[in-house]
């Protein structure tokens, strides 16, 4: 009885001519990662570009803070780069402060177009703008910010959007970056990085001219971030073992 080694040798030596190594699999090189400029994330090679990328966890984890290290330190060296930003929660002058550079960000703000007569909802209208932006091409990272979308909502994209989504990406330089409560890409992500906070760090302060906690007598001046690769683009399939590391945000004060 022939093995299945033999059997697959045989098939593809008749399919040669047609189909080149027919069941074998392609084999695929590791995408350069983009770089953060924070150390501990840049080890963990978290964002290679020509896939999908999905950032995870709940409000004030640093999820916010890590995109904007990423859009600084892709801007700044003149790539261009978009935010689909699908709650209008992106705030332009905290990504300032953290270097990113606006005249190389495409920000699409969604929302309600009163002006049609079968109007689209935000969701459907980053939904869209996802689409036609990753095949135009062009940017360093293009970021669909679905942070503030509620999970039951999120859970309505179906697979075969996100698969969508990672074939237009494939074999480009563009990194598709998604940032939200819950991974929901499933199999389309080359990386899922989880975010939970870990603790915050606080200031003494007796100065009345600087921000202060509600108490009065304490400034909360960092948020310290818990990050855990569940799935990374060298394991197949996923493995129990995950690899994780800390980095810290330092909040931004500002009037």
């Amino acid at each position: 009885m022939r093995t299945a080694a033999a059997l697959r040798s045989e098939i593809e030596a008749k399919l040669q001519n047609r189909i080149p190594a027919a069941l074998t699999p392609k084999h695929r090189e590791l995408q350069q990662s983009i770089p953060c400029g924070i150390s501990n994330i840049d080890l963990l090679q978290a964002f290679p570009r020509g896939t999908l990328v999905e950032i995870c966890g709940l409000p004030s984890t640093g999820r916010t803070g890590l995109l904007h290290a990423l859009l600084a330190q892709t801007t700044s060296g003149g790539e261009a780069a978009a935010v689909i930003d699908v709650s209008d929660s992106f705030d332009p002058v905290s990504a300032t402060q953290s270097g990113v550079v606006l005249s190389e960000l495409l920000w699409v703000r969604c929302g309600l177009l009163s002006n049609q007569r079968r109007s689209l909802s935000a969701f459907d209208q980053a939904l869209r703008a996802a689409d036609l932006l990753l095949q135009s091409g062009g940017f360093g990272i293009l970021t669909l910010d679905m942070g503030n979308v509620l999970t039951r909502d999120a859970r309505k994209i179906p697979l075969a959007t996100w698969f969508r989504f990672r074939r237009a990406v494939e074999e480009t330089q563009t990194l598709f970056l998604v940032l939200e409560q819950e991974p929901h890409a499933s199999s389309s992500a080359a990386v899922v990085l989880d975010l939970s906070q870990s603790g915050i760090g606080v200031q003494e302060t007796q100065d009345t001219e600087k921000p202060q906690h509600i108490d009065g007598d304490r400034l909360i001046e960092t948020l310290h971030t818990r990050a855990e690769v569940v799935r990374g683009q060298a394991r197949k399939p996923v493995r129990s073992d995950r690899t994780n590391t800390m980095f810290s945000t330092r909040l931004q004060a500002y009037r």
